[in-house]
């Protein structure tokens, strides 16, 4: 089971986004899905530890309320060789307003739209991650394209 704890380490870091925080939540996933493994058999022992550890954030947020983001980079979006400075803040200011209204989805859907278009995660892992279904993380990033498409008809 240690084999999955780096992974499982920068799954709970992107959510929460504090390297120590993510450390208590993979240890307790850890002790959780110990005793859960005493009492029955885990047939799959990566998909238990990842929903635990889903579970404990979403505990957290909860709890704190402190939690309330999607982590993703500018620099995904950014054109690194732009000859002159007014298309560099154009750009920029471009992206930082789609980034803002990607901020404004609901969660669920814009954990989907981040995993998913931002971080390249194809649907399939993006689901696993998620703990929902295909079918799901389809609805929520097709959810979130017509939101964002809306915004940016109206001039963001």
């Amino acid at each position: 089971m240690l084999k999955y704890y780096n992974e499982l380490l920068y799954y709970a870091q992107r959510m929460v986004r504090n390297k120590d925080l993510a450390c208590d939540i993979i240890q307790e996933a850890y002790l959780k899905t110990l005793e859960k493994s005493k009492k029955l058999t885990l047939e799959n022992e990566r998909a238990f530890l990842y929903k635990v550890t889903k579970n404990i954030v979403i505990d957290e947020i909860r709890k704190t309320d402190k939690i309330s983001t999607v982590d993703y980079e500018y620099d995904n979006f950014i054109s690194p060789v732009v000859d002159q400075p007014e298309e560099i803040a154009i750009k920029d200011n471009y992206y930082k307003s789609l980034m803002k209204e990607v901020d404004s989805l609901p969660l669920r859907t814009k954990e989907a739209f981040v995993f998913n278009v931002i971080d390249g995660y194809d649907r399939k892992e993006t689901a696993f991650m998620m703990g929902i279904t295909v079918s799901a993380v389809d609805k929520h990033i097709g959810r979130a394209s017509k939101l964002l498409q809306k915004k940016i008809k109206l001039g963001i």
